[in-house]
Parts: C-alpha cells; structure tokens; sequence
C-alpha cells in the first residue's frame, strides 16, 4: 500500500533522476533556459497531481513527452503571438501614417482660415490657442472684456467648422 510519504519520496526519487534532463530538452526546444524551467516546473506539477498512477517504469517517457508537447504548445503559441504583433504594429504604423497625414491636413485648413479671419480675431484665435492664453488674458492684453474673447472666438470656430464642411463636400 502507498503512503504519503512513500508518494513524496517516490516523486522526490523521480524529480531528481529526470529533472536534469527534462530541462535540457526543454531548453533545446525553446531555446530559453528560463522557459525551459517554467516547462519542467509546470510537467512536474501536473506528475504529481497523477503521480499515483504512474507507473515507475513509464514515468522517464510520460514526463519526456509531456515536456516535449508543452514546449511545442509553447512555440505554437509564441508563433501566432508574433504574428499577431506584426499585424498589430503594421495597422498601427498604417493608421498612425494615415491620422498623421489627416491631422496635417486639418491643420492646414485651419491655419487657412485663421489666415482669414479679421482683427481681433485672429490675434484672439493666435493668444487662444497657440499661445496657450486663457480668454481672461487673451482679454486683458487686448484691452476688451472676457465675453467679447468669447464671441470671436465663438465666430472663428463656426468659421472654420463651415470651412471644413465645405471642403469635405
């Protein structure tokens, strides 16, 4: 009859006759000894799980081939994992040139229209947004108050909104 501790000391005389061995294979599969590590560690604890039913003269071949199935499981997964990053990268770097170019674009027409855009409003839109300037100090250094900032800002934006409405049409 098998007790707990013939199980441990059983398990103990397995892990120290193949476990060298598994982790040679693993890291020739994998070419990591990190992984290869990680492998043993997970087939081992699955052999003990089931250690109760192994038999001692199969146990060398059961842990061989589950460490050589869970390197493969592990190369499959890192392939399709790599290939889903290149697809990734390749739509980010195709989405990324494509918004660069639209983002440029848009740019363009806005600075087209601020070209156009009487005084104070341009000097308004030129304080606001590329000088950063809240519309209290936009409104100061102009000399006129924070409601009238507002309303050319107001006018410009509807400006340029009618402007892009335009060109998209």
């Amino acid at each position: 009859m098998r007790t707990k501790d013939n199980d441990r000391e059983g398990f103990k005389l397995m892990f120290m006759t193949h476990y060298a061995r598994l982790v040679r294979l693993a890291v020739q599969l994998t070419g990591e000894r990190d992984e290869g590590r990680d492998i043993v560690a997970d087939v081992m604890e699955r052999a003990w799980r089931r250690f109760d039913r192994l038999k001692a003269d199969d146990q060398g071949a059961w842990l061989g081939l589950c460490v050589r199935n869970a390197c493969l499981n592990r190369l499959k997964h890192l392939k399709v994992e790599n290939s889903n990053i290149r697809r990734l990268a390749e739509l980010m770097r195709t989405a990324s040139e494509a918004d660069w170019r639209r983002h440029e674009s848009l740019l363009r027409r806005v600075e087209a229209v601020a070209e156009t855009l009487e005084e104070p409003t341009r000097s308004i839109i030129r304080m606001s947004y590329y000088e950063h300037n809240t519309h209290r100090q936009a409104a100061e250094r102009l000399g006129i108050s924070h409601e009238t900032v507002k309303k050319h800002i107001r006018k410009a934006i509807d400006l340029l909104k009618k402007s892009i409405k335009d060109k998209e049409d």
